[in-house]
């Protein structure tokens, strides 16, 4: 996972993404780790993947988003 080569835009909108999952797991005491989160985020925006509503399903791992990214 590389976190450098981004620009502060796009980091921004990563920040936004999380923060959303992380409020969204908490609200329905799901069991998925901040780390594991990240990691999600970066594997797919490192992929390609920009889409916020695409990440925020790959970062809870739902998997109808998981391989779009690859595709494009």
């Amino acid at each position: 996972m590389k976190t450098q080569g981004y620009t502060a835009a796009e980091l921004a909108g990563f920040y936004a993404v999380l923060d959303r999952a992380v409020c969204e797991a908490a609200e329905h005491e799901l069991q998925i780790s901040i780390p594991t989160m990240v990691q999600r985020l970066f594997e797919a925006a490192d992929r390609g993947e920009r889409d916020p509503k695409k990440l925020a399903s790959i970062i809870m791992g739902r998997p109808e988003h998981t391989h779009n990214a690859e595709a494009a």
